[in-house]
């Protein structure tokens, strides 16, 4: 039964592939035919159906909605520390995203600074912040993490952050997304709700969207971002000037992480699965044919955009 669920969400995952690019497609037909650009809330509409059209299908096709995605209530205190923890885990996410400028472009940020000066702080944190936090937990922490996870914890942890990491269509996003994904897996496991990666999604974004809009009130946080912008990344720098904190951060995350599992009661199943033998080879268990091909195709698509850039 668990491979055919695998094998089942493996081909949901190709046809969301497929969706995503016919409407990537069709948004660059438009805007070549007509000579005008698609309104970047249509972008971020049109992107998010795209992620979720299949996947919410299929959790709605296999019935129990929400025992297939895991939407299950978490207490204050749970919520209190899932949000500590990503923000001793922001430093180490910084880190990653400054160690691959040092090799790679870094099109997004840039992308929703210029976004913001044409949108209000509501509409923005709604597109950047609320909505993927929804729709693509539901995908990612929901339907194939809740499937992957079934075979083996941190092997469908892992498999789940890098399909995560591959939609987001560089290998900029790739990096801190990856790394992202398997911190919310993880944490979906220990607290046995996706509310929890939900509410760390849509911490990471909210951060980050107020930082845009607070760049816009003060001068010398702007300056301060500007000069930032302005420095050469090479690995050296960013060790020197990142590596500490993010060590710190993350050793205060995974204390933090320790004291959410031991509160839900998933701490000894939690050590369990990393002491589990085989986790190679439960991993590539996961993989089929129609997993792969779509894999491989946005892994092309990301690096043939960065030589294109």
């Amino acid at each position: 039964m668990k491979s055919k669920e695998t094998a089942h969400v493996n081909l949901t995952f190709l046809l969301t592939v497929i969706m995503y690019l016919s409407v990537s497609f069709g948004i660059s037909f438009y805007q070549s035919a007509f000579e005008k650009s698609v309104p970047f809330p249509a972008l971020i509409l049109l992107s998010q159906f795209a992620l979720f059209l299949f996947p919410f299908l299929y959790a709605v096709r296999s019935g129990h909605f929400a025992e297939k995605t895991g939407l299950r209530p978490i207490s204050f205190g749970t919520v209190v520390l899932v949000v500590l923890m990503i923000i001793c885990l922001e430093p180490l996410l910084t880190f990653v995203n400054a160690l691959s400028q040092c090799f790679v472009e870094s099109p997004t940020t840039d992308m929703i600074i210029e976004q913001a000066t044409h949108y209000g702080f509501l509409q923005m944190f709604f597109l950047v912040a609320l909505l993927p936090a929804f729709c693509e937990e539901i995908v990612y922490r929901g339907v194939f993490f809740q499937t992957y996870g079934k075979v083996s914890v941190i092997p469908g942890a892992l498999l789940s952050a890098l399909l995560f990491g591959a939609m987001h269509g560089n290998l900029n996003q790739f990096a801190y997304a990856f790394l992202m994904g398997f911190a919310f897996a993880l944490v979906v496991y220990a607290t046995k709700s996706l509310f929890a990666s939900m509410l760390m999604h849509l911490t990471v974004n909210g951060l980050s969207t107020i930082l845009v809009f607070a760049m816009r009130e003060s001068d010398a946080l702007k300056e301060a971002v500007e000069q930032t912008d302005k420095v050469q990344m090479t690995v050296p720098y960013v060790l020197k000037n990142y590596g500490l904190i993010a060590l710190f951060g993350t050793c205060l995350a995974c204390v933090l992480f320790k004291a959410i599992a031991q509160k839900c009661g998933t701490w000894d199943d939690i050590c369990k699965s990393f002491r589990a033998k085989n986790k190679f080879r439960m991993f590539l268990r996961l993989f089929t044919v129609p997993l792969v091909t779509a894999l491989v195709v946005m892994m092309a698509l990301m690096i043939l955009s960065e030589l294109a850039g």
